[in-house]
């Protein structure tokens, strides 16, 4: 599944001892492929290889990070198997308002508790996003713009 996401793979020639993104027929060094291609390469290296068990831990940090909104939206959901089915824990940073929607979604969706920390006015707060949607800036600013395009709308 994440090598549909990229629509590709990464591979390690021995020969040239470097590593490639592989699209199709061609081959890409990995230094001009897109941080978002790295990100989600690395994680598919590591699960086919058998390296990350029940004992890892995977941390991320801008998830959302040089990635569609598409393949953002598939990526969680791949993590959202890995933490749950695999049982490997995962920490993820984001100032995203849609990762932070798609995560809320998919414990609503499988029933399961998703556990967030939020910064709001310099407070951490913990909350399971089971319940709903946190209240921090991002939350805060997303439905301020939102009501904004409301009265410009109605108006």
């Amino acid at each position: 599944m994440l090598k549909d996401i990229i629509g590709g793979r990464v591979d390690y020639d021995d020969v040239a001892n470097k590593w490639y993104y592989k699209k199709g027929n061609q081959k890409f060094s990995i230094g001009v492929a897109s941080e978002g291609v790295k990100k989600i390469a690395i994680l598919d290296r590591l699960l086919g290889n058998g390296y990350l068990t029940r004992s890892s831990v995977i941390f991320i940090d801008e998830l959302e990070s040089a990635l569609h909104p598409t393949a953002i939206s598939d990526f969680l959901d791949i993590i959202d198997m890995i933490a749950f089915d695999m049982g490997i824990q995962v920490f993820i940073a984001s100032h995203s308002y849609f990762v932070i929607k798609k995560l809320y979604l998919n414990a609503l969706k499988r029933r399961r508790s998703i556990p967030c920390i939020s910064m709001l006015n310099g407070s951490v707060g913990y909350f399971d996003l089971l319940d709903g949607m946190p209240e921090n800036a991002i939350i805060n600013e997303s439905v301020r713009l939102y009501e904004e395009e409301l009265e410009e709308v109605l108006s």
